[in-house]
């Protein structure tokens, strides 16, 4: 498998994710350098409010989606997130339906993202959460399917002032196939503390312990790549040319 090491930052990137903090366990070493080297506008859309994130007898799940979605903003703000799009689905209930297609077409047509990031809801090896799945595949048909055709979700267009937007390729990470990596070295400390701001979930370990987890995952996709440290994902083009147009509508 070829790989390729991104050094260009974009002008913007969105990231789809479906818990509070797992844009930051993801990416959120590349999030902070592309913010601080390249300036790039990052907007996160947080498919789930977390509020079954608990082993807390004792804690409802509306407090804890206000406590969840209060330490995201702090992690976002913390990394220079310039937007954070909170659509408060309950924990466990995304599915690959047309509401929740439109409400993240909205925000692809509402920031026009070069590049989206979303966990990659294609595995062989392991199985992962339901919420998963579901925020991954659905990110990539918005973005693929939807977004750029005004034919579909006319209403955004005709009623809310939204126009049409390509987008150009998705990062997917959690994938057993990455092929795109990004240099991270010097951001440890950056994405330690932003999965940290998530006090409610950072319980079982030391900061100390988090950070040697961070490096000693961040150093095993590196060596792919022959990095120090990196992020890795596996790259999706949206390239619908003529040709692909007219097989998806014949």
């Amino acid at each position: 498998m070829e790989i390729e090491i991104i050094t260009e930052p974009p002008r913007s990137a969105m990231v789809v994710t479906p818990h509070p903090d797992d844009a930051e366990g993801g990416v959120g070493a590349t999030m902070a350098k592309w913010i601080a080297e390249g300036g790039t506008e990052v907007v996160v859309v947080m498919c789930t409010n977390g509020d079954k994130g608990t082993g807390d007898r004792e804690m409802s799940p509306e407090r804890l989606a206000t406590i969840r979605e209060r330490e995201q903003r702090d992690a976002s703000g913390y990394l220079g997130v310039k937007d954070v799009v909170f659509l408060r689905h309950p924990d466990g209930t995304l599915n690959d339906d047309l509401q929740f297609r439109s409400e993240v077409v909205r925000e692809i047509r509402r920031h026009k993202p070069e590049i989206i990031f979303a966990i990659d809801p294609f595995r062989v090896a392991s199985h992962t959460h339901r919420d998963h799945r579901m925020s991954g595949q659905v990110a990539l048909d918005a973005a693929h399917s939807y977004a750029w055709s005004h034919l579909y979700f006319p209403e955004q267009i005709t009623e809310e002032g939204l126009q049409p937007h390509r987008v150009k390729q998705a990062f997917l990470w959690g994938t057993e196939a990455a092929d795109v990596f990004i240099d991270v070295e010097g951001y440890m400390e950056a994405k330690a503390t932003s999965l940290s701001l998530h006090a409610s979930q950072m319980r079982q370990r030391t900061p100390a312990d988090r950070m040697e987890r961070i490096k000693s995952g961040s150093a095993r996709q590196g060596e792919a790549a022959g990095l120090a440290y990196a992020e890795g994902f596996r790259r999706v083009r949206f390239d619908l040319g003529t040709l692909d147009w007219k097989l998806l509508h014949s």
